[in-house]
């Protein structure tokens, strides 16, 4: 059986159709929104990326994980239009509808949590980050966040305070929210350290 090879170069990296693109983009996007790969994407299908120049790669990013069936899967296809097709947004909290209703649901009997649960879906981690904060400062009272040493959490106000990494994501753009306290994550695969040999225990 001959090997089938997906990744398929064709020109120098970026490619000249993604530099051009790139250079627009310099000229009309706003600067903190960095691109990390110099390729412009054209289509993806699967776990395969084909860039406006023709070149294919293995997307590893698969949209910083959010891509689990990877890109364009019939299925995810096929239910995006047959909703858009129905109504394209209403805002369940001013409009709600029963499919939001039905995942909540599924979810809720899928989670290893006795007793009631609940369900809220959002745009994207950073806002879901900010909420579930919301979320645990109304039902404690307590105002005061902990984040792991070596955490992102996204790019808005709060999530960013959570964050740990300075750079790239919080040089400059400070003062941050206040009362988040860092502890470190307990990781045996990345060091030997106090952390990691407690979390065994």
């Amino acid at each position: 059986m001959a090997a089938v090879r997906a990744i398929d170069i064709r020109t120098a990296i970026p490619g000249p159709r993604s530099r051009e693109v790139l250079v627009r983009k310099a000229r009309v996007v706003a600067d903190p929104l960095s691109v990390y790969l110099p390729v412009v994407v054209a289509e993806a299908h699967g776990a395969l990326l084909t860039d406006v120049d023709g070149n294919t790669f293995v997307d590893f990013s698969g949209g910083v994980g959010c891509l689990n069936v990877g890109h364009s899967h019939p299925r995810v296809v096929e239910a995006a239009q047959e909703q858009i097709a129905r109504f394209t947004h209403t805002d369940f909290t001013i409009v709600p509808y029963e499919n939001y209703v039905g995942l909540a649901e599924r979810l809720c009997r899928l989670v290893p949590i006795e007793g009631d649960v609940r369900a809220a879906f959002f745009n994207s981690g950073a806002e879901a980050v900010e909420n579930a904060v919301k979320f645990a400062r109304a039902f404690t009272g307590r105002p005061a966040v902990i984040g792991f040493d070596g955490g992102f959490h996204g790019r808005t106000l709060l999530a960013l305070s959570l964050t740990s990494k300075t750079h790239p994501y919080k040089a400059g753009l400070g003062p941050f929210a206040p009362e988040v306290y860092r502890v470190p994550f307990a990781d045996p695969y990345r060091g030997p350290g106090a952390a990691g040999q407690r979390c065994w225990r």
